[in-house]
């Protein structure tokens, strides 16, 4: 069991920001797509959520605490002042908080489909080399089919929205046989996620195979709901990626009339929290989180080894749910805690060790994510560059 934390995706430079980062990316990102006529509603959502991060940033110093406090009722007199400055009429408050949510939603998935391709640049061949490392602890090699994964032991969890391991996946001389046989890349990374505008639900995810889980959803999806159904589809074939174009329009619901609005795929902390404590809800992930989630519970409970790679057990929501799901692992002998920092290896064994009572043996592995030996590295280079 393989899990991935943000420290996957960082880059100051040239990957993802972390989350205590986040708020000078979106002002960078607000004042690239200032008054392009194609992005004023992401400009609008990016504007709204840069301004409550400001207005609350003694207490909400990621966008996952403002959105917690949005939703136990903390923001309220600012959403309150906010929409009546900008004449905007409400009829109760919590169409204020949904929307200051959405807005989050969108500014998030926007900024990080802008910056996907930079991203893949530099990370695609970390990811390639974590993906080699996991299959060939099975002796499967590349180029990946659907029934070589159907015998792999590796399982794969991660909270990070980003596309990178299913871009990486992909790319060609690596699994380039999906698109001659036509496979739907999501499927056949068993997520339980459709990958087209034209179907939408959540897939069966398959038990005893490889398993892509994304915990907190992921870019390049929408979800939406209407009195009768929930629907959740993407937009694009990953296997034939190219840099999206980044506006309004991949927003859009394809789905429902147009009083449906679809969000982004992306669930924060807080809402899964509260989807899985089984409060009464109407978010329109609700069926995909508590699938994933339900999976995931069973994959640990078959787990002998759990990796964990640049998870800081930082959001203490995260945390309780991903520990909930440790102690599911009676069987497990081995934790793996990967971090480059010493101190963090040792306060996240110690954590582990106090809240599992684990008895088992912790190794610590300061090597960063992705860092492969020389020979990979150049292997992984020269198929980059032949793609």
């Amino acid at each position: 069991m393989h899990v991935l934390g943000a420290g996957c995706s960082y880059d100051e430079q040239r990957g993802y920001p972390l989350a205590n980062g986040f708020l000078s990316e979106l002002e960078i990102y607000a004042a690239k797509i200032h008054d392009q006529m194609d992005c004023q509603q992401i400009e609008k959502a990016t504007q709204q959520t840069i301004r409550l991060l400001k207005h609350f940033q003694r207490q909400a110093f990621t966008v996952d605490k403002l959105i917690s406090m949005i939703l136990t009722k903390e923001c309220d007199e600012k959403l309150t002042t906010d929409a009546r400055a900008a004449n905007h009429t409400f009829k109760y408050q919590a169409d204020l908080r949904y929307q200051a949510v959405r807005s989050a939603k969108i500014s998030t998935a926007a900024c990080f489909l802008e910056k996907e391709g930079q991203a893949m640049t530099y990370l695609m061949p970390k990811n390639q080399a974590f993906i080699r490392k996991i299959f060939d602890q099975d002796g499967i090699s590349a180029p990946y089919t659907s029934s070589k994964l159907q015998n792999s032991n590796a399982r794969v969890l991660t909270f990070n929205y980003d596309r990178l391991f299913e871009l990486a996946f992909f790319c060609d001389g690596f699994a380039s046989n999906t698109r001659n046989n036509l496979e739907r890349p999501l499927h056949f990374l068993n997520s339980g996620l459709h990958d087209n505008r034209l179907e939408s639900g959540i897939v069966s995810i398959e038990k005893d195979r490889f398993c892509l889980l994304k915990m907190h959803g992921s870019l390049g999806m929408l979800c939406e709901e209407d009195d009768f159904n929930q629907a959740i589809y993407g937009g694009e074939d990953l296997a034939c990626w190219k840099q999206p174009e980044v506006t309004d329009e991949i927003f859009r619901s394809t789905h429902f009339s147009s009083r449906v609005r679809a969000e982004p795929l992306i669930a924060f902390p807080w809402e899964k929290h509260f989807i899985l404590d089984g409060k009464d809800n109407k978010a329109s992930f609700r069926d995909y989180i508590s699938a994933v989630w339900n999976h995931a519970k069973s994959v640990f409970q078959e787990a002998s080894e759990i990796y964990i790679i640049g998870f800081s057990f930082s959001d203490e929501v995260d945390s309780k749910y991903l520990i909930d799901l440790m102690r599911e692992a009676k069987d497990c002998h081995q934790i793996e805690v990967q971090n480059i920092s010493q101190d963090e290896c040792d306060r996240i064994s110690n954590l582990l060790r106090a809240e599992l009572g684990f008895n088992g043996k912790i190794k610590t592995n300061l090597k960063p994510f992705g860092n492969e030996p020389a020979e990979l590295a150049s292997e992984l280079n020269s198929t980059k560059l032949a793609a």
